[in-house]
């Protein structure tokens, strides 16, 4: 095109290798999403071309407009990822193992202060919680027409088991009580923004309420449950 500021375009080997290794990790649905935010600004920039070109290119870039606003949704539409598919399950085990085991490892730590039994305990009580999920999902996609039910609950619970791993992993290895604490809330600030980003371009939501919503839940109990924490320990000092 006449109007092409730009005669030559290069992508680095390191941008390719990226892209790569988000497809494998991440799936072909959200590297297409990621991808889509390109596409999004081309748009723009063909909108605003579009108000300055002459007659005999405008039909062209009208043309060229309407191909970028339909096409990449055709195509993602047409891919198939068990991922996808599944992914209200693994969100569900992410979030209610956040939830639910931030607030028990927080007690745990402050009322018992010590990092071994609060570890041992912790990955008790998700294991356990892990399973009860696994077992509810499996139960609730038998009454849902067209979910594997097997799959819903692996996930559910693999989601679980992960979140499980990641909280306990700091009480076990740090002896101090507020360090370990504060590295879990660190891991757990990274799920947060991590799910968060993924399902926000995966449905193309906003990010910021997403990440705040989750927040506010998961550290909004670690809140609570650090009270109660302290309330015992300090029923337990007042008994001896």
């Amino acid at each position: 095109l006449p109007y092409c500021t730009r005669k030559e375009h290069h992508i680095s080997r390191l941008e390719i290798w990226g892209l790569k290794a988000m497809r494998r990790l991440l799936g072909l649905t959200f590297t297409a999403k990621f991808l889509e935010g390109n596409e999004r600004n081309a748009i723009r920039n063909y909108t605003a071309f579009l108000a300055e070109a002459q007659e005999p290119m405008k039909p062209k870039i009208q043309e060229i407009l309407s191909h970028e606003k339909h096409h990449e949704n055709e195509l993602i539409g047409q891919i198939r990822e068990e991922r996808i598919s599944f992914l209200s399950n693994i969100v569900l085990g992410v979030n209610d193992g956040l939830i639910e085991l931030t607030g028990v490892l927080v007690g745990f730590a402050f009322a018992l202060r010590n990092h071994s039994v609060v570890a041992l305990l912790g990955s008790v009580t998700g294991i356990a919680a892990s399973l009860s999920m696994a077992a509810s999902a499996y139960m609730q996609a038998r009454h849902e027409e067209g979910k594997e039910p097997k799959k819903a609950g692996l996930y559910t619970g693999g989601a679980y088991l992960v979140v499980v791993a990641l909280l306990v992993s700091p009480h076990a290895f740090i002896s101090n009580v507020y360090l370990a604490v504060g590295v879990m809330l660190g891991v757990i600030l990274l799920l947060i923004l991590s799910l968060s980003f993924y399902s926000a371009v995966l449905f193309e939501r906003d990010f910021k309420r997403q990440a705040g919503e989750m927040l506010m839940f998961s550290l909004g109990v670690a809140g609570i449950t650090f009270l109660l924490g302290s309330l015992v320990q300090s029923m337990i000092g007042a008994s001896h």
